[in-house]
């Protein structure tokens, strides 16, 4: 069963791959951060630093057709799988000087394949990419006194996971039942 945290931790190193960094380097840990729970509490750092923040979310998938069941018996009980596909939402909001061009990479880069490429990275978590996303949205946030640039990138992710529900029991033979009739 796949977690949001490996959800998360494959986003991050997808997203320093589009921005030509190491996921392992200061540089992109400086850079790329998950989106604060409590955005009131967030740290603000200064307008002229470049910040990548990304958020995944639930999304709505009309077309979803979730279970396909595959079952096996192994001696007295049935382990059956559930094949889904999740639907979600990436958001990418980057801000600083670079703000529309980490935006840009981000959107273009993230479908580059092959060996350490970000759609790779991205596969090997079993999470697919929807192509095609929107154009990034251009924006400013007020930062006091002065505007910070702001750029917003929507990606939807399909993610595919399998749960297993294990130890059903199989019916081996009929219980004995005893059926008592009062005598009148």
């Amino acid at each position: 069963m796949i977690t949001l945290s490996t959800i998360k931790n494959a986003v991050f190193d997808a997203l320093s791959s589009c921005l030509g960094l190491s996921p392992n380097s200061a540089a992109a840990s400086a850079l790329i951060h998950p989106a604060y729970t409590e955005p009131e509490n967030a740290p603000r750092p200064p307008r002229d630093r470049d910040v990548v923040y990304f958020d995944i979310q639930t999304e709505e998938d009309p077309g979803d057709r979730n279970q396909v069941q595959l079952s096996s018996a192994s001696g007295q009980n049935l382990s059956r799988r559930f094949s889904v596909r999740l639907a979600y939402r990436l958001i990418v909001i980057c801000y600083g000087p670079l703000a529309e061009t980490n935006a840009r990479k981000i959107r273009s880069f993230l479908y580059l394949d092959g060996a350490g490429n970000p759609l790779q990275i991205l596969r090997a978590s079993g999470i697919h990419p929807i192509p095609n996303p929107t154009q990034p949205l251009i924006g400013h946030e007020q930062e006091g006194s002065l505007w910070r640039n702001r750029c917003d990138v929507t990606i939807s992710l399909r993610i595919a996971d399998e749960l297993e529900k294990t130890n059903i029991g199989a019916v081996r033979a009929a219980p004995e039942s005893v059926i008592h009739t009062p005598s009148s």
